[in-house]
């Protein structure tokens, strides 16, 4: 719960508890600079996905050692893929930049440009930690902040991290994402594992910054880990 000595209303075990104001940004900012890249193909690209994968995993493969996450997005009733998506340690956006153009699939001329956005895991599992529970599905969960979300998210702080605590084992990442120096929060990112789209829907409509109004735009894709990691 939210008091003076925890205004950020975070979990007993949460390393942010007790933190707000400048020791709170301090501590992201403590934080290795993680890059969530999410990257949907051009319309008709996909036909070309067989003859690019092998370049695409050697991409990946080449910087497994930073990459906590990386896979695909998936359309509700199957193939064929709508893009991909990683979080990679890298030390500026410039070198997310050039991991995304990097990437075989983006040489093949078959994606759109890429959406690139500092992100701070709160849960510091990796793909590696967890293996996906084959009766659920993944869901990628952009959360971006509306104009007023600074005062609303100080509002459904407290009410937020109780959610959070109550469904913790649907999150396999969870945490803000942030302008490129750490500095601006802009939103939050939300990887989940339920039962299906209704599911991760209901997730998000339940979760208490959305019923406050923080978020002005809500993104939820189905996706599921990749291969280059496995």
């Amino acid at each position: 719960m939210s008091s003076p000595d925890n205004p950020g209303g975070y979990r007993p075990d949460d390393p942010r508890y007790g933190l707000s104001g400048q020791t709170l940004l301090d501590y992201y900012l403590s934080r290795p600079p993680e890059f969530y890249v999410r990257s949907l193909y051009k319309p008709g690209a996909a036909d070309k996905r067989e003859q690019a994968m092998e370049p695409h995993l050697a991409h990946m493969a080449a910087h497994r050692d930073q990459l906590r996450f990386a896979g695909p997005l998936l359309s509700d009733d199957g193939p064929p893929p709508l893009g991909t998506i990683s979080i990679i340690n890298v030390p500026d956006r410039a070198a997310a930049e050039a991991f995304a153009a990097g990437d075989g699939f983006a040489k093949a001329g078959m994606l759109q440009p890429p959406e690139i956005i500092r992100f701070i895991s709160s849960k510091r599992l990796t793909q590696l930690d967890r293996t996906p529970d084959p009766e659920l599905q993944m869901f990628i969960c952009e959360c971006i902040d509306g104009p007023d979300a600074p005062a609303l998210r100080k509002q459904s702080a407290a009410a937020h991290h109780t959610y959070q605590g109550s469904i913790i084992d649907k999150y396999v990442a969870h945490g803000p994402l942030r302008s490129d120096d750490g500095q601006t929060l802009i939103g939050s990112l939300f990887i989940i594992e339920v039962e299906d789209r209704a599911a991760a829907e209901d997730l998000i409509d339940n979760e208490p910054m959305t019923q406050a109004g923080v978020f002005g735009e809500i993104n939820i894709y189905r996706w599921r880990y990749g291969k280059s990691l496995a």
